[in-house]
């Protein structure tokens, strides 16, 4: 059964959707800043324009080895603006999440509207499910 949550059981659940918001970006910006600085130090390049994308090699001089640093140096700030996007798009689709608690139907953008069951939806963030 759904139960209102209390004041400080929102603001828990604030806390811990904002973590886990910034786990997402953390993964989503070490994969980026991991592939582009790989890709960058192996000599590949890519350009990528409305939907098709170039991919091609090109001449590089020195190890590998050597240049990897360097490249994760020039990719680490590419990488934190995708982390901080991700992470604020992460938790703008938490939030958004809804629930009808009269017959337990999630939903997304929908605070207010009726269901079919003829309740109403509630932010997933103001209810919990007790057993």
């Amino acid at each position: 059964m759904w139960i209102q949550r209390t004041p400080e059981e929102v603001a828990k659940w604030q806390k811990s959707a904002e973590s886990e918001a910034c786990s997402h970006g953390r993964m989503i910006g070490g994969i980026v800043w991991l592939v582009v600085a790989v890709c960058l130090a192996g000599g590949w390049f890519f350009f990528l324009s409305s939907g098709a994308g170039i991919v091609g090699e090109r001449e590089v001089t020195g190890s590998f080895w050597l240049r990897l640093p360097i490249y994760g140096l020039v990719a680490a700030p590419f990488a934190y603006f995708v982390f901080r996007y991700e992470r604020k798009k992460e938790l703008a689709k938490i939030l958004r999440r809804t629930i009808c608690p009269k017959c337990d139907t999630p939903a997304e953008s929908n605070t207010g509207a009726a269901c079919k069951c003829g309740g109403s939806f509630v932010p997933s963030s103001t209810m919990k499910w007790v057993e």
